[in-house]
């Protein structure tokens, strides 16, 4: 008994095959490798178009690297500020609510245009406090991404950025009023 010929995917595999040798040949694709390597040349970072043809370019990519971590713990710093001026802020106002007893809902039956004024700032402050939430969660979104590619220069200057940023800017963070003692 003959069995039909059965069509062969070995055709299809040489057309393939030829195809990606083509794409690999043409000198403008990038390494990518999800384990550690150590790869500066013909790399690409992000996007495709961030494509590091040269050693120059491949320092200014650990460069970034080395930033990124401390300007994440910069924008960390900035909303710490800001919260600690808030705080301080809505505490003086309170402060200074508890010395007025209210005479000016009782004289004008309803709320006053002053707690309408405080409710526009409150929400004009978390909205500015949602975007610096905003860009710190973008910034490490970023960061790990540059560490998936898992190359060691990489790494080491996300590491070195980190540790310098905490360093440099977290002393605020041990500065504890004698009050909260």
């Amino acid at each position: 008994m003959e069995m039909p010929a059965v069509p062969s995917s070995a055709a299809g595999s040489d057309n393939t095959m030829s195809m990606s040798m083509a794409m690999n040949m043409s000198g403008n694709s990038c390494k990518l490798s999800m384990l550690l390597n150590w790869s500066t040349i013909d790399t690409c970072y992000l996007t495709s178009s961030f494509h590091v043809h040269s050693t120059f370019q491949f320092v200014m990519v650990v460069l970034l690297c080395f930033l990124l971590p401390i300007a994440l713990e910069l924008l960390r710093r900035y909303q710490r500020t800001y919260d600690r001026y808030l705080r301080a802020k809505h505490r003086l106002r309170r402060q200074n609510d508890e010395v007025l007893d209210g005479s000016e809902e009782k004289l004008l039956g309803g709320q006053s245009l002053k707690s309408t004024a405080w409710t526009q700032s409150v929400v004009l402050e978390q909205a500015l406090r949602g975007l610096l939430h905003m860009a710190q969660f973008g910034l490490s979104y970023c960061i790990m991404m540059m560490w998936m590619y898992s190359n060691g220069y990489i790494l080491i200057a996300v590491l070195l950025g980190a540790l310098c940023g905490f360093g440099m800017l977290t002393k605020d963070m041990l500065d504890v009023p004698i009050a909260e003692m």
